[in-house]
């Protein structure tokens, strides 16, 4: 039998999804992360027998789109070609994953996806095919709006009280209560002892402290939602759309959150001709549809 497939490559999972050649999902499986910082070369390696395999095991797979961050990585794209090289499938692309992302948010429309999660990006693409994106350039010198930026912001709120250089927040005995630390010592061993993701973690203490009517927890949502707004102007602004809509994606935007509340209202204000949407379907069908845009 003869199938497209697309992958979605995640950081702690990656999802399949075949679909024949008329656009019928006939499956969708789960393998591990598709991380070759995490899992290593040799578990890399692993991972794409394993899914050429499944794949194998199904058919004939007649085109294949594969997304995942890092894909500038020389290791991990030099070992999808092995593994694909060695294999019967010929029609395959691999891009990123905010690639895939819009694809399956919109079905292949045209339009933009904003992506804050524990990092934050906004990518769109026209009707004319062209594509322009804006932010994705990791914790270190942006992600405004992201987790990682939330967090990092609540515990700089707190650590400024207790300097007593700061206002007073709940944050601070919240974040206290988390962490079951007393010491100054303590939270400097614990915060930068483990990765952006042990600072991202913190951002839901937000919208409890804003729930509580706390003023520096709000101040903090209204500041990194508008760092949101910015993204997706930038990206309307250089694809010249009249009128688009925008997917919101990723954990803090995907449900009735204050962020995403907040987002909305900057957006009616500096970006009228967006209409913020939930996406239609997620990046793996995302990448099914690709895969089958490239069969076409």
């Amino acid at each position: 039998m003869k199938f497209i497939a697309g992958i979605d490559g995640g950081g702690t999972k990656t999802m399949i999804e075949c679909r024949d050649v008329t656009g019928k999902v006939l499956n969708r499986k789960r393998f591990g992360a598709f991380n070759i910082n995490s899992i290593g070369e040799e578990g890399f390696a692993a991972l794409m027998k394993e899914i050429i395999l499944f794949l194998q095991s199904m058919g004939e797979c007649v085109s294949l789109c594969i997304g995942a961050a890092g894909i500038s990585n020389p290791k991990m794209k030099g070992q999808v070609e092995a593994a694909l090289a060695a294999s019967n499938i010929r029609s395959w692309q691999l891009v990123g994953d905010h690639e895939i992302a819009l694809y399956g948010a919109l079905s292949g429309k045209p339009g933009c996806a904003l992506i804050s999660g524990t990092g934050s990006i906004c990518f769109g693409r026209n009707e004319k095919g062209e594509t322009a994106r804006s932010g994705g350039w990791g914790h270190l010198i942006d992600d405004g709006g992201s987790g990682y930026a939330l967090g990092r912001d609540a515990l700089a709120a707190a650590v400024r009280q207790w300097d007593g250089r700061g206002e007073e927040t709940c944050l601070s005995q919240m974040i206290l209560d988390t962490l079951g630390v007393e010491t100054r010592e303590e939270l400097i061993a614990y915060i930068y002892s483990g990765d952006k993701s042990r600072i991202a973690a913190f951002a839901s203490l937000l919208d409890e402290a804003w729930q509580a009517g706390d003023h520096v927890a709000t101040q903090i949502l209204q500041r990194e939602s508008a760092a949101l707004c910015e993204l997706v102007c930038a990206v309307v602004k250089q694809l010249r759309f009249d009128q688009c809509e925008v997917a919101l994606l990723g954990g803090l935007l995907a449900h009735d959150t204050p962020m995403r509340t907040m987002l909305i209202a900057h957006l009616a204000k500096q970006c009228p001709e967006v209409d913020c949407v939930s996406p239609y379907e997620d990046a793996a069908a995302g990448a099914a549809l690709m895969a089958a845009a490239q069969l076409s």
